[in-house]
């Protein structure tokens, strides 16, 4: 009772308490929307343009005023067209179903399960795992499967001198999208050079998305991640299944094993 009346009479009613907690959480819930993403920079330089309104109204900077007006609605139709690839990921991640994270953390340890047995057997693999960026263009460069991840199947997709072999697979939650998928290569004079198609493929598609990228190599047996750009260190299947949760679930732009490129050497 005595905190209610010291806001009463402050003028502050339990209505404005409930709007104010309203508008934080949804600021809140749009920072974790961007984080981590190209749009985060975006969103510092449009609270830098909005202070620099604020300040022109305060000192009554008519001119500046109206010009940073009116390039703010221009820029604002041109953030939408910028961005919709995110928008419309971000949109899709607020409609999922409650179920479909279970879905895919299902998916996710059959996914580890299975490049786990093909590193044992030395089969190549190239896995995709779709996060904000869209793949689109590259899933229609393969061979449209719409299948349910599991551990059978995968190891079919990837058996030596199968139709799909050689090719990218991706996947899209619970659901693996497409196979035999050409992914861009990263240049081969680059930090990677020494490395194969499969895992320079892997480092290439990394660097022009933000997609999860899964390599076994076929003469090691071992389990890598390509992320930003970067190769990440040989992974035993229990940190292949934490670097997924990280990545996956918690949507981690660098996890500590992705911190420094690799070294260069053999794949």
């Amino acid at each position: 009772m005595t905190t209610l009346s010291s806001l009463n009479l402050l003028g502050i009613t339990l209505r404005d308490l409930l709007d104010i907690l309203l508008v934080a959480a949804l600021l809140y819930q749009g920072y974790k929307l961007v984080v981590g993403t190209r749009a985060v920079n975006v969103l510092r330089g449009i609270m830098v343009f909005a202070g620099v309104w604020v300040a022109a109204r305060l000192l009554g900077l008519v001119t500046l005023t109206d010009l940073l007006g009116r390039a703010g609605t221009v820029g604002l139709f041109a953030l939408v067209v910028l961005f919709q690839p995110e928008l419309r990921a971000a949109l899709e991640r607020v409609g999922r179903p409650r179920g479909a994270a279970e879905r895919d953390g299902a998916a996710l340890q059959d996914l580890a399960r299975a490049l786990e047995r093909l590193a044992e057997r030395k089969t190549g693999a190239l896995v995709a795992i779709e996060r904000r960026t869209p793949l689109g263009e590259y899933a229609a460069t393969g061979v449209p499967l719409d299948a349910v991840v599991s551990v059978p199947f995968i190891e079919a997709l990837f058996v030596r001198n199968a139709p799909l072999h050689d090719g990218g697979v991706i996947i899209q939650g619970a659901r693996i999208v497409a196979a035999g998928c050409l992914f861009p290569l990263q240049a081969s004079d680059g930090t990677y050079r020494r490395y194969g198609t499969r895992h320079r493929a892997a480092i290439g598609l990394s660097e022009v998305t933000d997609a999860v990228v899964l390599i076994v190599s076929e003469e090691r047996g071992s389990m890598r991640i390509a992320l930003n750009g970067r190769l990440g260190p040989d992974l035993t299947p229990t940190e292949l299944r934490e670097q997924l949760r990280e990545l996956v679930y918690e949507r981690e732009a660098l996890p500590p094993l992705l911190a420094a490129p690799a070294p260069e050497g053999r794949p």
